[in-house]
């Protein structure tokens, strides 16, 4: 495995945090163009990688800074309102961190894993398979051949972050049926890496298609995941951080509209101000935008709290806290997505036609947090939460809560 690590990354959790400022900055002037032309942003990847960020998660005896799950989110709006993008592509890696800090993993799993992850490791993933009745359906398998030697074999047609990543965390069965997750290197024999993602919005996540064809996989490699009929926290935080990203679309969406009217934005000829800085109707938008961006920021970040308090109090098997967080985080989602989605499109009030221009670039924000949106229905969210709330109904452990 060809691995870039990051070296020896020293600093605490706000010093690595305050890494991010200037790389941010340069992602913010850059990702209109890089989106609209469908560019990877690697050298803006390997800049994160130097900060240290990407192992904020890893505990203090493991090696790691011993950040929470507030820190990581905060970080990841921070990313996120410079390019969608690159947050969306660094889900899996923390997601399987987090997931290293959850009852379904094992401390020799730890011990392996989390030492790599503050070397510098970073993890993709290939969940989704091209066939099956729904997304999370897996006919990729892992199988001893004639020799007994682990093989890996399947296609998955989405594949998060992996054109960026070291490893892959790849969902799979083994010869008992189990759902399993296969840690493999994307250098390895066997696999291939395709950039063919086609949606409308977030399209420079490096996450296309992926073949496994007979990959050889050492046992090591072959990690514990859930038998699938009790919550964790794990996947909770993985819904929570899709709404840390539409989070930060929102925080760019008000940096924009702000930008936009204070430079470029012309009021329209009936206006009742000469300049569109000073109409009421212009600055009735912004306002709007600047609550909802400011307001999907304090959803996710307190629905952090609760993750970190569950984390903190050794509660990861307690079903009912379980229950409670994954509802406090589909809250969260459910209405920091929506407000984004209005504050995306709620910029284009701030302006004339001329806000539409392809070189702006404008649209990607909704574009961004309509397709963000759409990888769990909301509509549903809000039934569980209702459920929950009506009935006690616990969320199912689908993997979507």
């Amino acid at each position: 495995m060809t691995l870039a690590t990051a070296g020896e990354v020293t600093g605490d959790v706000a010093e690595r945090l305050a890494r991010l400022t200037p790389i941010v900055a340069a992602l913010r002037a850059e990702d209109p163009s890089a989106e609209r032309e469908r560019i990877l942003q690697h050298d803006a990847f390997a800049e994160l990688r130097r900060t240290g960020v990407l192992s904020l998660r890893v505990p203090k005896r493991y090696g790691g800074p011993g950040g929470s799950t507030r820190d990581v989110l905060s970080a990841v709006i921070h990313i996120a309102s410079g390019s969608s993008n690159l947050a969306q592509a660094l889900r899996p890696h923390f997601g399987f961190a987090e997931r290293l800090l959850s009852n379904r993993a094992t401390e020799s799993e730890r011990v392996e894993w989390f030492p790599k992850i503050n070397a510098g490791l970073v993890f993709g993933n290939a969940i989704t398979d091209a066939k099956g009745r729904a997304p999370g359906s897996s006919d990729t398998s892992v199988l001893p051949d004639a020799d007994g030697v682990l093989r890996l074999n399947g296609h998955k047609f989405y594949s998060t972050g992996t054109l960026y990543a070291d490893v892959i965390a790849v969902s799979a069965s083994d010869s008992r049926g189990n759902d399993v997750q296969v840690i493999v290197p994307t250098d390895r024999a066997g696999v291939e890496l395709f950039d063919d993602w086609d949606g409308f919005g977030q399209r420079t996540t490096a996450s296309g298609a992926t073949r496994f064809t007979d990959v050889e996989i050492a046992p090591i490699e072959v990690t514990t995941v859930s038998d699938g009929n009790h919550l964790g926290h794990s996947t909770t935080f993985l819904q929570l951080y899709l709404a840390a990203v539409a989070a930060g679309i929102a925080v760019a969406v008000r940096n924009d509209a702000v930008e936009y009217v204070q430079t470029r934005a012309r009021p329209a000829a009936h206006s009742l101000a000469d300049r569109a800085a000073e109409d009421p109707f212009v600055l009735h938008a912004v306002g709007e935008i600047g609550a909802a961006a400011a307001a999907a920021e304090a959803l996710v970040l307190s629905a952090a709290d609760s993750l970190d308090a569950l984390v903190d109090n050794g509660s990861q098997g307690d079903q009912a806290a379980l229950a409670d967080a994954a509802v406090v985080v589909a809250q969260a989602q459910l209405v920091a997505e929506r407000l984004t989605l209005d504050a995306a499109q709620r910029l284009f009030d701030t302006g004339g036609a001329s806000a539409t221009s392809r070189k702006l670039n404008l649209d990607r924000h909704w574009r961004n947090t309509r397709t963000v949106a759409s990888h769990n229905p909301l509509d549903y969210k809000a039934h569980v939460v209702g459920n929950y709330l009506v009935n006690g109904a616990t969320p199912p452990a689908n993997g979507y809560f």
